[in-house]
């Protein structure tokens, strides 16, 4: 049911990118307007589906206690918000979501992960910066810490200081060397073609950290 209705907004959308260039200006309003309406409707999924996220959020943290459960709550919803808001690429909604959730539990390594990954796909790279170092020094998970040197590295690469980046990409092979990403980057850079295609983990947090 819902893939069909999914399927009918796209449908929708197709006809009126189809149709818009050549459509007169009465019919262009027209397409406008149908494009607002899908535009409400979209608006409206996403946010009920962040909100049905922020329950199941909270279902899933009530079976399993983890061991963020002691701590004050009031970040959780923050985190789940901004989680969800990364998973849609809308990465500007989620950096202002997880700046809440790490402002309200510093030690919350997840969040601040998702918001230093945030960061960096909006290319703010002295503040993703400044987080992945924070995380590679306190994070218990060798996978964690793998991504924040990978993703150090990465930033290393993008302001052209390739032995730093390369010394990164090095200690994330040595945390994990299961861990795929930093190892192409290391053959990218060691490929010196001018054309460097640098992978710092995003699917993979996305996969790994789940609360």
């Amino acid at each position: 049911m819902i893939r069909q209705w999914f399927a009918t907004m796209n449908e929708t959308l197709d006809a009126i990118i189809h149709r818009y260039p050549l459509a007169t200006g009465e019919e262009k309003n027209a397409l406008r307007q149908q494009w607002d309406m899908l535009k409400t409707l979209s608006d409206d999924i996403i946010e009920s589906w962040l909100q049905f996220e922020d329950k199941m959020g909270t279902f899933r943290d009530m079976q399993q206690q983890p061991a963020i459960a002691p701590e004050p709550h009031k970040y959780l919803g923050s985190f789940v918000k901004g989680q969800g808001y990364f998973k849609l690429h809308m990465f500007k909604h989620a950096s202002e979501q997880l700046e809440d959730a790490v402002t309200s539990y510093p030690d919350f390594v997840c969040a601040r992960l998702f918001l230093a990954m945030s960061r960096m796909h909006m290319k703010q790279w002295n503040e993703a910066q400044q987080h992945f170092q924070l995380i590679a020094a306190v994070a218990e998970e060798r996978r964690l810490q793998a991504i924040a040197f990978n993703a150090l590295g990465c930033i290393q690469a993008i302001y052209a200081h390739l032995e730093q980046a390369q010394s990164y990409f090095r200690k994330a092979l040595e945390t994990d060397p299961a861990f795929p990403d930093p190892k192409l980057n290391l053959e990218s850079l060691q490929q010196g073609n001018g054309q460097l295609q640098l992978q710092f983990g995003s699917a993979e947090l996305q996969t790994l950290v789940q609360v």
